[in-house]
């Protein structure tokens, strides 16, 4: 019972506490990737500490390695008769699996939505979208300026005639690295994986914390991505030109997720959090998700 509690009490911390903390630090600006990558730890330390606890709840005392061994012995002997006493069937991984499996479900759901809407929104472009071989995009007739990009098997970045026309050569070559760095970064299934999490577990501040900050970090890290060949003032001026411009759901696009707070960032930029420091917040993300596990290979507790 020790040890259910105890485990439930992390998932606690895990899934109540630490989220707002994490949203409010001043950090996760200067290093967006590291912050996606410990947003998705938290979300997987959650998941199995939640599992572990249910485990331990009806077999407190025993160890997670013990029972994966015995199950491992239980298969091996299902067909010569009888297990060997204290060997657990596969009956006891019941709870690890079901908590495991429904947030897993929940993304597996997430991302077939959005693929059906990108093939629909795709089959649409191939008929109304005319290819911009020089610009390596579709283009669509609207006035308004817009950008965005549509991930997948055939990835594609699209702009409209009023994005073409308005925007300088500056400008667009600023939004067209935008739109490739979520296409190469594959960042559709950090998305979905923080959508899913939310749709498992609606009520609980991580899910809400994970989905939103995780919208905004990408944004970000395609932001830096594009200054790699364009100016923070090109970026800056572009993102204010195609915010206004709407875009389908399960698409990227480079004027959405908190644009006030990209330009602040793009205009006034700090300084990148150091790489020392950078490791040591992805090692303190690792240890936050194989803490569980080595709670529940610690010390027996009644």
């Amino acid at each position: 019972m020790i040890g259910s509690l105890a485990l439930a009490g992390y998932a606690a911390l895990i899934g109540c506490a630490v989220p707002g903390r994490l949203a409010r630090a001043r950090w996760v600006q200067r290093a967006p990737r590291t912050a996606v990558v410990l947003w998705q730890a938290l979300m997987v330390s959650f998941v199995v500490s939640l599992a572990l606890a249910w485990y331990h709840l009806p077999a407190s005392g025993r160890h997670l390695h013990g029972l994966l061994g015995g199950a491992a012995e239980w298969f091996d002997h299902a067909d010569d008769g009888p297990a060997p006493h204290g060997a657990e069937g596969p009956g006891v991984l019941v709870p690890i699996a079901l908590t495991a499996l429904w947030p897993a479900a929940w993304f597996a759901g997430v991302s077939l939505q959005a693929h059906r809407r990108r093939r629909r929104h795709a089959e649409l472009l191939d008929l109304v979208g005319r290819p911009a071989p020089e610009l390596r995009a579709v283009v669509l007739d609207h006035e308004v300026p817009a950008a965005y990009c549509l991930p997948g098997r055939r990835p594609r970045v699209v702009l409209t005639s009023g994005a073409v026309q308005g925007l300088t050569s500056a400008q667009l070559q600023a939004v067209l690295a935008h739109e490739r760095a979520h296409l190469t970064g594959h960042h559709h299934l950090a998305t979905a994986a923080a959508e899913g999490f939310a749709r498992a577990f609606p009520r609980l501040p991580l899910s809400r914390a994970a989905r939103e900050s995780t919208a905004e970090l990408l944004e970000m890290i395609c932001d830096d991505r594009a200054l790699r060949s364009s100016s923070p003032r090109a970026l800056a001026d572009a993102m204010c030109e195609v915010a206004a411009g709407g875009v389908p759901r399960a698409a990227f696009a480079a004027g959405s997720a908190a644009v006030l707070t990209r330009l602040r960032r793009l205009l006034h930029p700090s300084a990148p959090l150091h790489p020392a420091l950078r490791c040591g917040i992805l090692l303190l993300g690792l240890a936050a998700a194989a803490l569980p596990y080595f709670m529940t290979c610690g010390p027996v507790v009644g």
